[in-house]
């Protein structure tokens, strides 16, 4: 078996792979991964895309991908075909991708978030590479049953374009000081927040965005609660975003937002919805179990930031 660079091969190298994987997260994570693994082919024949790959033979193992976006890189699925798992192939793997990253002088972070991840110990490997890293739970819920949306004195209506600076605005605020927002910076300017609503509602980002149960709520000064849905599959929708500004927090507005877009998501015939939090983001986990989601898979949001800077976790 040998490690070579992506670089060095084709999405033909990988179709295999590529395929496995795409049947694999759709049975684990209900998520139709066929788009995404169409992207990574492109930046292999394309080679923009980092990482490495080991090989036995001919045949491609295991890989790891990274990208890289403004001095900051984003590591994303590492996959080992059946048969390789359980060996270590991954976490060796992963040892080198990391290592790689944080080597090249552009890069002052480095962020991954495991979902994509077959490595039962990269947890690990990533604190023995200098990351900070936290818990996050991946949950599902079932819709074949409504879930009645609680009486409330907020406006809902259905996000528009016009919406997406306002949108970001309520994210941003909604994550000042949080831990979500030192693990990734997506949430650390409201720049960086309207790129993130761009590339979900744009550019279908996570899944095919659904504008329909993506809704923004409006109090007396504006906007002051959003959610972000899709459809990950035929089957599955996925709350991308939940954000409520701190004013207006403890009012039961997070609760009337998830039961709206559920509902939306139930009265177009699918049968479940995901979404995903940090498990001592309390406030929200208490929430979304509460409304019936249930644990799915455990992985974890790690980053690393070039000394002397540091990440700073809130109290």
């Amino acid at each position: 078996m040998r490690t070579r660079p992506l670089s060095e091969v084709t999405s033909r190298d990988l179709r295999s792979l590529l395929d496995e994987e795409s049947e694999h997260w759709a049975e684990e994570l209900l998520w139709d991964y066929s788009d995404v693994s169409a992207a990574v082919g492109t930046g292999l024949d394309r080679r923009t895309l980092a990482g490495q790959v080991v090989q036995d033979g001919p045949r491609a193992a295991a890989y790891c991908y990274y990208m890289i976006d403004g001095g900051r890189a984003i590591v994303g699925s590492l996959f080992a075909a059946a048969p390789f798992r359980g060996q270590g192939i991954e976490e060796g793997l992963l040892d080198a991708v990391l290592c790689e990253a944080q080597s090249r002088p552009e890069n002052d972070r480095v962020e991954c978030q495991t979902l994509f991840s077959t490595a039962s110990d990269a947890d690990r490997r990533f604190a023995r590479a200098g990351f900070t890293g936290r818990r996050r739970h991946y949950l599902v819920r079932g819709l074949s049953e409504p879930l009645a949306v609680p009486r409330h004195g907020f406006r809902l209506r259905p996000l528009r374009r016009e919406d997406l600076g306002a949108a970001a605005r309520i994210i941003h605020e909604s994550h000042e000081g949080s831990l979500d927002a030192a693990l990734n910076l997506t949430y650390a300017t409201v720049p960086s927040c309207r790129g993130f609503v761009e590339t979900l509602v744009l550019r279908s980002g996570c899944g095919r965005f659904d504008p329909e149960a993506s809704l923004i709520a409006e109090g007396g000064d504006g906007g002051v609660g959003v959610i972000l849905a899709s459809h990950l599959s035929r089957t599955n929708g996925h709350l991308c975003q939940v954000s409520v500004v701190p004013e207006t927090q403890s009012q039961g507005l997070g609760t009337v937002l998830v039961a709206s877009a559920l509902d939306v998501l139930r009265r177009k015939g699918l049968r479940t919805a995901s979404l995903s939090v940090t498990v001592d983001n309390a406030r929200a986990y208490v929430l979304y179990t509460r409304l019936g989601f249930r644990i799915r898979k455990e992985f974890a949001a790690h980053a690393w930031a070039r000394p002397p800077a540091r990440i700073e976790l809130p109290a």
